[in-house]
């Protein structure tokens, strides 16, 4: 019972001490956790609110903040978005229409219509790339490809019409070729920049097997960017030059001109009946190995028939 009571005596003395050590372990390690933790994690989370953005290429600075215990101020956090490359977008780029017009129209006199023709296309600004002619007993039409400006398409057009003594045919047409032209450009630009690859790798080629390897390519992206080149170029010029298919022509009349005369007419007859004579009597020359085969059969078969009848004559006496 004594020995009981002595260790309950003196026993708190030393689990105080214990206990007051454990909890000073305690107090430095967190201090110690502190003082190691790396800044960025000091460092709160923004709300998007607190996040101001500024326009592409700007950076964005959001607002300072204390620390919850009080400690200090937060420093700032600056970053520079990254920039990206931005392709034209379509809207960007202008429309690309290209305009056509046809017309056709009869006049009295063809020389008159077609000078003026010619005088109404160099009045435009415009030029001709292709001509034909026609004539015959009935008709003289003239079919003519005209190339103006965009700008005077509508102008020259209507001018043509006015000329026209019956308008038969007139038509517009626009085709849009803006896709056509982005998707071309889009390639042709891919095109270069691989070329500016390789061109890179050339460079740095040693030996004369990859020097020739890489021109070999460096040739053919060449020839289609040179393709490309001329597919645009092709079609920027029908975009500023349109295009307008002229018919005139002159009726002279609405059915074939009447023969000779009379008295003409039977001359021409009697020449045609001469000349088919001799045609006749050559064409009788012509056949004289046949003519000869059925003489010479007739001939045979009166001489059997001649022979027959001497023999009955001779039976019957």
């Amino acid at each position: 019972m004594t020995r009981r009571c002595f260790f309950f005596r003196y026993t708190p003395i030393p689990v105080s001490l214990l206990l007051l050590s454990l909890l000073t372990l305690m107090s430095c390690a967190r201090k110690a956790e502190q003082k190691t933790t790396p800044s960025y994690l000091a460092v709160k989370e923004y709300s998007q609110e607190a996040t101001k953005y500024k326009s592409e290429g700007d950076d964005v600075a959001p607002a300072d903040e204390e620390s919850a215990n009080g400690a200090g101020v937060v420093s700032s956090v600056h970053f520079t978005p990254p920039v990206i490359a931005k392709e034209p977008l379509l809207a960007e780029i202008p429309k690309k229409i290209i305009k056509d017009g046809e017309l056709q129209y009869a006049v009295r006199n063809y020389n008159d219509a077609r000078n003026e023709m010619h005088a109404i296309v160099a009045r435009y600004n415009g030029y001709i790339t292709e001509e034909n002619e026609s004539r015959s007993d009935l008709t003289w039409i003239v079919n003519v490809k005209i190339k103006v400006p965009v700008e005077r398409f509508d102008s020259c057009l209507e001018t043509l019409a006015g000329t026209a003594g019956t308008l038969m045919l007139k038509r517009v047409a626009a085709t849009d070729v803006t896709e056509e032209y982005v998707d071309v450009a889009s390639r042709m630009k891919a095109k270069k920049e691989v070329e500016l690859r390789y061109l890179d790798i050339l460079k740095q080629a040693k030996s004369v097997e990859d020097i020739l390897k890489v021109e070999e390519q460096l040739k053919s992206i060449r020839e289609e960017i040179e393709a490309a080149q001329g597919r645009l170029q092709y079609i920027d010029h029908n975009v500023a030059m349109s295009t307008i298919s002229l018919s005139i022509q002159q009726t002279f009349a609405t059915s074939s001109p009447q023969g000779p005369g009379f008295f003409s007419r039977i001359f021409f007859s009697i020449k045609d009946g001469w000349n088919n004579l001799l045609s006749f009597l050559v064409d009788i020359v012509q056949m004289w190995p046949g003519i000869l085969i059925v003489v010479v059969i007739v001939v045979l078969i009166r001489k059997y028939i001649k022979r027959r009848k001497m023999r009955k004559m001779v039976s019957v006496s």
